[in-house]
C-alpha cells in the first residue's frame, strides 16, 4: 500500500534508510551489544517518479525537459565530464538515463547538443508538494522512501529512537535528514 507521509520521518524508532545503505532500512537497537541491524522489509515494484531531489531515481527517461537526447554517461562527447560510471558505481550511471549524481534540484543529463552542456529532465514528482508517496509495507530499491512503522530488526531487537543518543551515539538526527 502507498500512503502520503511528510517528507521528513526520522521519528519514533521506525526502521529507515537515511544513508542509502544497500541493505535497506535499518535502525540502532536498544541492545547495548548490537549497535544497528537491518529490518528485513521486502522489495516493492519500481516506480517511475521522483521523491525529493530524485537522487535515487533509476528510471529510463533519456531526454531532457526540452526534448534533447541525453549523452551516454560513459561518453565524453560532445561534452567532457567527470561522472564516469566506473568512478560512481553507486549512482547507476547507465546508458543515457537521467540521474542526479551530484544532488542538484532533480535528475538531469548531459545533452547530445554541442551548444547545451546539460539540462534537467522532466520526471514526475511522486505525491504532492511537501509530501512524498512512500511505501509502508515493502522496499523500493534501497528503501530510502520506506515510511512504515516497523521498529524491530530482522532479529527481533527493538530499535532506538532516532532523536536519542543512548545506548548508541550517532549523527542521523531528524532535523538534518528532512527527506529521509
Amino acid at each position: 500500500l502507498l500512503w502520503l507521509y511528510p517528507a521528513h520521518d526520522l521519528r519514533e524508532n521506525f526502521c529507515r534508510n537515511p544513508n542509502n545503505d544497500p541493505g535497506g532500512p535499518w535502525c540502532y537497537t536498544t541492545d547495548p551489544n548490537i549497535r544497528a541491524e537491518e529490518c528485513g522489509i521486502p522489495q516493492c515494484t519500481e516506480e517511475e517518479c521522483i521523491k525529493c531531489n530524485g537522487e535515487d531515481y533509476r528510471g529510463r527517461v533519456d531526454h531532457t525537459e526540452s526534448g534533447r537526447e541525453c549523452q551516454r554517461w560513459d561518453s565524453v562527447r560532445p561534452h567532457n565530464h567527470h561522472f564516469q560510471p566506473k568512478k560512481y558505481r553507486d549512482k547507476d550511471l547507465r546508458d543515457n538515463y537521467c540521474r542526479n549524481p551530484d544532488n542538484r534540484l532533480r535528475p538531469w543529463c548531459y545533452t547530445m547538443d554541442p551548444k547545451t552542456p546539460w539540462e534537467y529532465c522532466n520526471i514526475t514528482m511522486c505525491g504532492k508538494e511537501g509530501v512524498v508517496i512512500a511505501s509502508t509495507s515493502c522496499l523500493e530499491r534501497k528503501g530510502t522512501d520506506y515510511r512504515g512503522t516497523m521498529n524491530l530488526t530482522s532479529e527481533g531487537v527493538s530499535c532506538q529512537h532516532w532523536d536519542a543518543q543512548f545506548p548508541h551515539k550517532h549523527s542521523f538526527l531528524p532535523q538534518n535528514y528532512k527527506c529521509k
